[in-house]
C-alpha cells in the first residue's frame, strides 16, 4: 500500500516542479523585455545636442522675444515660438520656429533670418540655428542652408554646411560660408559654382 501511494505522488511532484521552472523563466524573460524597452527608448535629439537630456528647464515660455546686443548696441531681435532656459549650462533652447532681425549700426534693418529651431549661448550670446535656415538681406540676396551660427563678438554669420546664395543676377552654391549679417562682404569657402539667371541675362 505505501509503495502504491508513492508511485502516484511522484509524477504529480515532477509536474509541479516543471510548472515552477516554466513560470520562473517566463518571469525572467518578461523582466528582460521590460528593461530593454526602457533602455531603447528614443532620445530627444535636440536635448542631446544641447546637453539638456534628462534635465528639466528652469524656465519655459511661448511666443517670446529676446534682444541681443554687442558693445551696448542692439544687434538682433529674436522671436521664438517656444523657449526653454537651462541655468546649469546657461543655454536657451528654442523651437516652434525662430525669426531673427539683424540691425545696422544706425538701427536700420540689415537682414532677417528664419529657422525651425536654435539655441543661444548665455555666456557668448552666440546664436546657432538649424533646419530650413533662410537669411534675407535687404539688398544683397537670399542665403539658404541647413545650419548657421551668428558669432556675436565678431558680428558674423557662418556655416560649414552646403549653401545656396540667390542674388538679382545669379545663383551661387558651395560648402561653407562667412559674411556679415547684411551680406555686404561674404565668402563661400569650398566647391563654389554659379549660374546666371536667364530672365536677368536676357535684359
Amino acid at each position: 500500500m505505501p509503495t502504491s501511494h508513492v508511485s502516484r505522488i511522484r509524477p504529480h511532484l515532477k509536474f509541479r516542479d516543471a510548472e515552477r521552472h516554466a513560470r520562473f523563466w517566463l518571469s525572467s524573460l518578461f523582466t528582460v523585455i521590460v528593461i530593454c524597452s526602457a533602455a531603447c527608448r528614443p532620445v530627444d535629439q535636440t536635448a542631446v545636442e544641447n546637453g539638456t537630456q534628462d534635465v528639466l528647464p528652469d524656465q519655459e515660455a511661448w511666443n517670446t522675444t529676446i534682444y541681443l546686443s554687442r558693445h551696448g548696441r542692439q544687434e538682433a531681435t529674436i522671436r521664438a515660438g517656444h523657449r526653454l532656459y537651462y541655468s546649469a549650462t546657461n543655454v536657451t533652447v528654442m523651437d516652434g520656429g525662430v525669426y531673427v532681425e539683424f540691425y545696422e549700426e544706425d538701427g536700420s534693418l540689415s537682414s532677417t533670418l528664419e529657422a525651425e529651431r536654435g539655441d543661444i549661448d548665455g555666456l557668448t550670446h552666440d546664436l546657432r540655428v538649424r533646419g530650413g535656415v533662410t537669411v534675407r538681406s535687404m539688398e544683397r540676396g537670399t542665403l539658404e542652408t541647413d545650419s548657421l551660427t551668428w558669432v556675436n563678438a565678431e558680428n558674423l554669420i557662418e556655416t560649414e554646411a552646403a549653401v545656396r546664395l540667390t542674388r538679382e543676377t545669379d545663383v551661387l552654391t558651395g560648402d561653407g560660408f562667412e559674411a556679415d549679417p547684411g551680406m555686404r562682404r561674404w565668402i563661400i569657402r569650398r566647391d563654389i559654382k554659379g549660374r546666371f539667371l536667364p530672365d536677368v541675362q536676357s535684359k
